[in-house]
C-alpha cells in the first residue's frame, strides 16, 4: 500500500510533463485553446485565449476571425457592450480585406446582431453608471437585462475557414450537449488477503454528460466500467493456469477544474457493484468450488489530468485510482476486503 507522500510524488511526476508542454506558443495554439473553452461554456477564458491569438497571428487575413470569436464569446457571456464592440471591430477589419471580403448577406446578418444588442447594451451601461442603491434585488430576480441570444448561434470561426468570409456554416448550442467518453488502460495492484498477486493489466471506460457549473469548473455525471484480468494457478503440483476477472459497473460523478486552457485536473467518485468471475477452486476461495460470479459492493475514487490535443480529443493520465469492496461469502477467510490501486493513461473524446 502506497503512503501519502509516495502517492504525491507519483502524481507530481506524472503531471509535470503535461503541465510543462501545456503553455500555448502560437496563434493557432491560442485559437485551439479558445475553442475548447468556448465549447465548454467557459466564455471569459475563451475571450482571453482568442485575444492572445489575435495579438500573435502573423497573417493579416486571419486576424478578423479572432475578433469575431471574441464577440461571440462576449455575447454568450451576456456582455452586450463588449460583444457589440468586437463585432464592429470585425466588420471594420473585413472592410479592408480585399483577399477575403465579407459577403453582403453576412455583413447584414452581423449588423442586425449588433442592432439586437443595442437595448441590452444601453441597459447594462445604465446599471453600471447607476448610483449605489440600498434596495436589494428580490430573490429569484436577475439584476440586469439579458441579451437576445438565439436558440442556435454560429459556432466560433477558425482563422481562414469558410467560403471567403471566415465564418463557419455550422450552427449549434455552444454548451456540451452529448457525452464525454474516456478509455484508459494501465497497471493495477490488487490486494486480497494473503494471496500473492502480481501486477495486473486493467482497463476502464467512462461516459458522462458534462455540465459547466462555473467559469473553470465542469461536472460530469455518468457511468463507468472497469475490467481487471487476474491470472492464478490451480492447487497442487503442476496446477493448471487459469484466469479470473474483476468487473466493476458503477454510477460515476466527476469534477474537472481547468488550471490552464489546455489542462484540467479531475477528481471522480464511483459507486456500484463488483463481480469476481471465474474464481471457483482458486486461491481466492481457498480452492473451494463456487457457482457463478461473486458480487459485492464497490466504491472507486480517482484523480487524473486531462491535456487537450484538439477541441474534442484529450489525453488523460490517471496516476492514482483506488477501489474498495467489502468481503463476500465464498472468499477465503483472510480476505477481509478487495482493494485495488490503478495507474492508467488513455484518451477522452467530447461529442
Amino acid at each position: 500500500m502506497l503512503n501519502r507522500t509516495g502517492i504525491s510524488l507519483v502524481c507530481a511526476a506524472l503531471l509535470a510533463p503535461a503541465l510543462a508542454f501545456a503553455q500555448p506558443q502560437t496563434a493557432d495554439d491560442y485559437y485551439k485553446a479558445g475553442e475548447i473553452q468556448y465549447n465548454l461554456g467557459n466564455f471569459l477564458a475563451a475571450v482571453e485565449a482568442f485575444k492572445k491569438g489575435f495579438e500573435l497571428e502573423p497573417v493579416d487575413s486571419k486576424k478578423a476571425a479572432y475578433l469575431y470569436n471574441v464577440a461571440q464569446a462576449y455575447r454568450q457571456n451576456k456582455d452586450c457592450s463588449n460583444a457589440q464592440f468586437f463585432y464592429k471591430r470585425y466588420l471594420a477589419l473585413k472592410e479592408n480585406d480585399l483577399k477575403k471580403p465579407l459577403k453582403p448577406e453576412k455583413r447584414i446578418e452581423i449588423e442586425e446582431r449588433i442592432k439586437e444588442l443595442d437595448e441590452c447594451a444601453r441597459q447594462q451601461e445604465a446599471i453600471r453608471n447607476k448610483p449605489p442603491d440600498t434596495n436589494l434585488t428580490p430573490a429569484g430576480e436577475v439584476d440586469g437585462p439579458t441579451p437576445p441570444v438565439d436558440k442556435q448561434v454560429a459556432d466560433v470561426s477558425a482563422p481562414g475557414d469558410g467560403d471567403g468570409d471566415g465564418i463557419t456554416k455550422t450552427a449549434h448550442d455552444t454548451a456540451p450537449r452529448l457525452i464525454a467518453v474516456r478509455l484508459t488502460a494501465g497497471a493495477a495492484r490488487l490486494t486480497a488477503g494473503d494471496v500473492e498477486i502480481p501486477t495486473l493489466a486493467t482497463l476502464a471506460l467512462f461516459a458522462g454528460y458534462p455540465i459547466p457549473v462555473a467559469d473553470k469548473l465542469l461536472v460530469e455525471v455518468g457511468a463507468g466500467f472497469t475490467y481487471t484480468r487476474v491470472p492464478f494457478k490451480m492447487a497442487g503440483a503442476g496446477g493448471e493456469s487459469r484466469t479470473a476477472s474483476l468487473v466493476a459497473v458503477m454510477a460515476n460523478v466527476g469534477a474537472a477544474y481547468s488550471v490552464h486552457p489546455k489542462v484540467a485536473i479531475r477528481g471522480e467518485l464511483g459507486l456500484g457493484g463488483l463481480f469476481f468471475m471465474g474464481v471457483s477452486e482458486s486461491p481466492f476461495t481457498d480452492n473451494q468450488e463456487t457457482t457463478g460470479a461473486l458480487g459485492m459492493a464497490h466504491i472507486r475514487v480517482g484523480v487524473s489530468a486531462d491535456f487537450a490535443i484538439t477541441p474534442n480529443l484529450v489525453v488523460t493520465a490517471a496516476p492514482f485510482a483506488f477501489s474498495y469492496s467489502p468481503p463476500k461469502e465464498g472468499l477465503r477467510e483472510d480476505i477481509d476486503s478487495l482493494t485495488e490501486i490503478d495507474f492508467m493513461v488513455g484518451l477522452g473524446y467530447r461529442m
